[in-house]
């Protein structure tokens, strides 16, 4: 059964070495785990889609919730999904810190609504109100 849950949540003081390695670690275990999803950080800011079988989905959320480097997680979807919003975006997983890739977001959400239109709605929503936040 496929799965996904997003949150968003604030980062510890981190360095900027120290974001760019949780983001690249981030990036190689959940393509290791054939999670597919995105991770966006802005202003000590953390947004995040996962998506994946159930039971690794709910496994990686555990060990996300108990992670120091980051407090006040906020769980937004977590439920069942029938086809998975982010295979094709880019790679597998994507790390979304930059401009370019906040406009290639948006192309591949024009995209997502013409094929995925049940979980374009949702995760379009999120992903815009993440941005105007930060």
């Amino acid at each position: 059964m496929l799965y996904t849950i997003s949150y968003v949540s604030t980062s510890a003081e981190l360095s900027d070495f120290q974001i760019n390695e949780l983001l690249h670690i981030t990036k190689l275990k959940n393509e290791d785990l054939g999670i597919t999803g995105i991770l966006m950080y802005s202003d000590q800011n953390f947004f995040q889609i996962i998506e994946g079988q159930k039971k690794v989905i709910k496994c990686l959320y555990q060990k996300i919730e108990k992670d120091i480097r980051h407090f006040n997680l906020i769980r937004i979807l977590d439920r069942s999904i029938n086809i998975p919003s982010f295979t094709s975006f880019q790679s597998t997983y994507t790390i979304v810190n930059r401009e370019k890739d906040y406009s290639d977001l948006q192309q591949f959400l024009e995209i997502e609504k013409i094929y995925n239109p049940k979980n374009f709605k949702n995760i379009s929503y999120l992903v815009n109100k993440f941005m105007k936040l930060t």
